[in-house]
Order: structure tokens, then sequence, then C-alpha cells
């Protein structure tokens, strides 16, 4: 250790598990020569707690502060304790996340001379930079978020894995950079304000989409792009990309092989590095393609029976036990879970997951999200499994399809009328007029657009509920990557799993798993796997009316046709916006017709009152209601309060 530095343990309230839980980061390296406290750090790692309850760690170093809370997964002793430093005290990590290849790498760095002190991945991590530099993080297969201030250096090296799996928050001022896993710690460094950016709110509640993935809807706070890597050294903050998954397409052998026989390979191999760890796994089950799958793998790779997490809604349309249940009845070594919730806690639920999700979250399913983590928890397991990013690598959304019948429309013509033909079938009652008009809605000019709203003809991309100041916020280079209009394939799930979609879809899972201090893994995003699934040809993802066609035909004979053969996507689905009519009118109306919502600046309040009187009355759907609500509670929560309140929000799921 330093002779001039100071780590110190944290001491934290016995958890209720006798092992594991996910982590958290942060830190601050200041410029202007003002020295880092233990507190000042403690108070970042405080707010994310929930991140990793088992343990606590500070680090400071005059001007330099890293803190970390622990939710041990790999290595239960001690000697995982962060922030950890190697063994002359030059280097000092905080790291999140899980590197599935750390026995390997340290069997290949023993070779090289370096010695360990413990078996976890963080001192790999340490190693392996000692040994390759900058270039390391190329040999790690996994997800991760980390910093390693280089003392001899004076410099901090970050890193963020390929996918975004692991969330990697920054502000960087004239007196310094503060980083941490959540935005919260961000803000309470002290380091920028808390306000909001308001081009980035317009595009989330007007396209669900993200200007670009380093923005967030705070001002000034920013994320560190995946597949990056940035040198903090001098005042300079300079990144560099050390992965793209769109050179997968390079790779790309159309009509060799067998694919379905390569993707049981490599999601074999996924699942078996993902079931590593030194406490129980579990998995995330629905009645879907993607958590089917995982689960049938993983069943056969477990030695003791896996235990399972559903969400159900008996009695819905919504509900799809049976699915489950046909899983449980084909799959062997299944030990299953489910819950039932009847929406009693909906407005609750809406109010804790916008607050860990610490961005206006976007529907309904959130719902389900946070009720099937809750269930793990309740179940005592601390790491599960789940099916984040097939969607986005097998075009396994319906929104896909028009893009691929774009791009056959481009000299495939027998194809597309095959296609466009089965399209229509399996939507059942999509006209030729309506898809046509689909195919031709997103190339339309603006004047276009507003006619059709006008004529109630379309909704999507409506800004029409929102306040003029936020309305006029537009970022051109935003709006034209937000409205672009796919006409090929690799192009749209490209965008969608690097920056508009899938991002978003980690968010959530990230947040809501870490606020019952769960580990998520998703072996869908695995390396080796997403350059696999980027470098198949259009037809094995999407044809004759089926997504995801690779995987249905590889998991043939391992998961029940029932599930195989389904061809309606339903996500997280949830009687969310029915049970608003049961539970939340009151609370709905109280919020709309706040002075908060109509002085906000946000929504025109006209409009949105005069919409939610004709959903409340039954006249007229609403389905931004949810997000509308997040967004005020966001508002009520990050900037009507001080930082100091918000460890009431933090403390406990």
């Amino acid at each position: 250790m330093p002779l001039n530095g100071v780590a110190m343990r944290r001491d934290t309230p016995a958890s209720p598990f006798k092992g594991p839980p996910v982590c958290g980061i942060a830190g601050i390296v200041r410029l202007d020569g003002v020295h880092v406290s233990a507190d000042q750090i403690g108070q970042l790692t405080d707010l994310i707690a929930h991140r990793g309850p088992d343990d606590a760690g500070v680090h400071v170093d005059g001007p330099v502060g890293l803190g970390h809370r622990r939710l041990s997964i790999v290595d239960l002793s001690p000697a995982g304790h962060q922030p950890m430093s190697c063994a002359d005290g030059s280097l000092w990590i905080v790291f999140n996340g899980e590197i599935y290849n750390h026995a390997s790498l340290r069997a290949e760095l023993v070779a090289l001379g370096h010695g360990f002190r413990s078996t976890t991945d963080t001192e790999v991590i340490l190693a392996a930079y000692r040994q390759w530099g900058e270039a390391c993080v190329q040999r790690f297969e996994g997800m991760w978020a980390f910093a390693i201030w280089d003392r001899t250096r004076q410099r901090l090296f970050c890193s963020r894995d390929r996918l975004g799996i692991k969330p990697f928050y920054y502000a960087l001022t004239s007196t310094g950079l503060a980083f941490a896993s959540e935005i919260k710690a961000v803000l309470a460094s002290g380091l920028v304000p808390v306000r909001h950016n308001p081009e980035a709110l317009r595009l989330q509640l007007v396209y669900r989409a993200r200007a670009s993935s380093e923005t967030t809807c705070f001002d000034g706070v920013l994320q560190l792009p995946p597949a990056h890597n940035a040198v903090f050294a001098g005042g300079r903050l300079v990144h560099s990309r050390y992965w793209n998954a769109e050179d997968a397409l390079a790779t790309r052998e159309r009509g060799r092989g067998d694919p379905a026989a390569r993707f049981r390979e490599l999601i074999g191999q996924a699942v078996r590095s993902h079931l590593r760890s030194d406490v129980p796994v579990g998995a995330c089950l629905s009645g879907g393609l993607d958590s089917g799958t995982l689960v049938a793998l993983a069943a056969r790779e477990n030695a003791a029976p896996l235990r399972t997490f559903s969400v159900t809604y008996p009695g819905t349309a919504y509900d799809e036990s049976r699915y489950i249940r046909a899983l449980h009845e084909r799959v062997d070594n299944l030990d299953g879970s489910e819950t039932s919730p009847d929406g009693s806690d909906l407005v609750d639920v809406l109010e804790r997951s916008t607050w860990h999700y610490e961005e206006p979250v976007w529907g309904g399913s959130v719902y389900s999200w946070w009720q099937v983590m809750k269930s793990v928890r309740a179940g005592g397991i601390k790491v599960v499994l789940n099916g984040q990013g097939a969607d986005e690598l097998l075009a396994g959304y319906p929104r896909y399809y028009p893009t691929y019948l774009r791009q056959l429309l481009a000299g495939r013509w027998p194809t597309f009328r095959r296609n466009f033909a089965a399209f229509r079938a399996q939507q059942g009652d999509l006209s030729r007029s309506g898809l046509w008009r689909e195919l031709a809605t997103p190339f339309w000019p603006d004047w276009m657009r507003r006619a059709a709203r006008l004529a109630g003809r379309a909704a999507a991309f409506d800004d029409g509920f929102l306040d003029p100041q936020l309305r006029a916020a537009v970022s051109p280079a935003a709006e034209a990557l937000a409205r672009r209009a796919f006409s090929d394939l690799d192009a749209h799930l490209l965008s969608d799993l690097t920056t508009t979609r899938l991002p978003e879809l980690l968010q959530a899972e990230d947040r809501f798993s870490m606020a019952f201090s769960i580990e998520s893994r998703v072996p869908f995003l695995d390396r080796a796997f997403v350059e696999f699934g980027v470098a198949l040809p259009p037809e094995q993802k999407i044809d004759g009316g089926v997504t995801k066609v690779v995987l249905r035909e590889s998991m043939r004979g391992i998961v029940p046709d029932d599930i195989l053969d389904r061809r309606d996507k339903q996500g997280y689905p949830t009687p969310a916006n029915d049970w608003l009519r049961r539970f939340g009118v009151e609370y709905a109306g109280d919020t709309i017709g706040s002075r908060s919502f109509r002085e906000r600046g946000v929504f025109d309040a006209a409009a949105a009152g005069a919409a939610f009187e004709r959903w409340r009355d039954g006249r007229a759907a609403l389905p931004g209601l949810w997000t509308w609500l997040s967004t005020e509670t966001w508002f009520r929560q990050y900037f009507d309060t001080s930082i100091a309140d918000w460890r009431r929000y933090s403390v406990g799921a």
C-alpha cells in the first residue's frame, strides 16, 4: 500500500445472504488539488448500497478516491475485498462484473511470472493490465465496468464491456472527474448540478430512443460507450474503441456449414461459462423462446435442479403459465417458482422502478420485470440467467419485418411476395394497403406525418403532448437517427443492438436486478455468440412470417414445440394498463392534475389532461400514460429534492 494512501473497509449491516451480491463502483479524481476524503467516497457508494450489501471499501490517495460495494459471486473470502491493489500498491482497481475466462487467464499469467493472492477475477484484471496494458480487455470474456488508478503514471484507466451490460457513468469538469455505476452517485459527487437534458428527454419521450450511446437525461452526466476504454490524465479524458460488432459482417459465409448446429454449440458454451459461480445460479423464465432456450440448456449443465422464477397472471390475456408448464414437463432438473401479483402494488412499483432506472421508464412491462427480480430475491438466489439480446441479434420483433421487406424490394421480388403474404397472414388483421403504408411511412415528409396524425391515422413519433418549449428542443442529428428509415436488416439490428434499443433494456436489466442485490447474466450477449449472430444472413433470422428462424430450428427437440411454434411476441406481458384503471386512476389523476405537472415545462398540460379524461372515461386508449407518470415521478425524486434526501429512496427495495 502506498505510504500516503489510505485504504479502509466500511462496516455494513449483515446481509441476509451468506455469500455473493452484485457490485457497484464509484470514484473521484480531482484536478484542483483538493484532497478526497473517505467519507466523501462513502457517501457515493452508500447511495448504491443495494448493488453490494456484502462488503464496502474505500481507498483515498490525495486527490484520488475509489469506492466499492461488493456482491460476492467469485471468491467469497475477504481476499475479494475492493478497492484492490497489486502487490506493490502502484495499481488500485474497482470492478463491477464477471470475467468468465479468468481461470484460464490466470494460468497464462502465472506462466508469465505473475503471482496471485486470491482466486478473484478482479486480481486477474490487475495482472492482465500490468502484462498487456490497455489491450488486456481484448482477452476478457464477460461483462465489466472498471477503473484502475495507476499511481505511478498518475492516470485513470477505465473500461466497459463490449455490449454495455455493466454501466459506467461519469461527469467531467474543470475541477475533476467523477464516475460510478449509477447516475445518482455521480451527481452526489457535487461536480455537476442536478439538471435535466431537454434534448435527451424529448427523444426518450417521443421515440423511446437515445441521442447516442453516451448521453443520459441528466445534463452533464455521460456514459462510457460500450466496447470503449478511456484514459483520464492531465485533465483530458480520451476514449478508444476496442471492438465493433459490425466487423463480424465480414465473416458472413452464406450457404456454408450448419447454422443450427453452430448455434447450439455457441449458445451451449455461453450458458456453461455463465453458470460459473461460487453460489447457486438460477434463471428467469417467461413463456418465450429466449428464456426457454437458456433454461433448457442450463438445466442440462447444472448439477442441482435449476431454480427458475416466473411471473404469471392467471385468468388474463397476459398469462403465459401454460408455456412455462410445458417447459417444466419437457425439461428435467428444474425447480420452478411462480408468483402471481395482483397489481395492488402497481403505484409503488412505478415509483421504485423509476428511482432505480434513473430515467423515465417506458411502460407496464416494467412491472413484471420488477416482480420477477423480487421473486428471485425472496428465493435466496443471487445470480440469474436472462435472455436479453436475442431479439436484437436474431430479429425477434415484428418491427424488423417491414425492414426486411424493404430490403427484398431492392431486387428479390419473388422472395418479397412470399414474405409479404406470410407476414400479413402472421399479423392476422393487417390489410394489404396497411402493410404497404407501413413500408412507406418512415419515408413520409413531416407534412404528411402531421396530416396523418390530425386524421387519426398515426400516433407514432407524436410530440403533440409535449410542452412547446420541450418540443422545440431538437437535436437534428439525434432526430435523424431516431427516425431513421431502415431498408437493410443488418443495419437495423446493429443500430438496435448498439445504440437505440438494447442499451435501454440492459439499463433496466442492471437496475432492476441490482435493486434486489441480484446479478443478472445474459448468455446471448457472449462475444462469440454475438459475432455469430451478427454474421448470420437475414434469411436465417426472419423468413416466411417467422422470426428467429435459426433459434427455432436449433432448439427443436430440446424446447417444447408449443414454445418454438409461438408467433406472438409478448416481451414481458403484464396487465399493468388494465390495473392502472383499477388501482391507479386516483393517483394518475392527482399527478396529471398537479401544479408541478402543469408547470414542469415537459408536457402540454391541457392536451395531456384532455387525453387523460378520455382514457378515464373509457373513450380512448392512452398508451403513454405510464411514461407520463414515471416522468413526473422522476422529476419529483431527483429534481424536487436535495441529494441528502435521496438516501430514503436508496435504502431497501
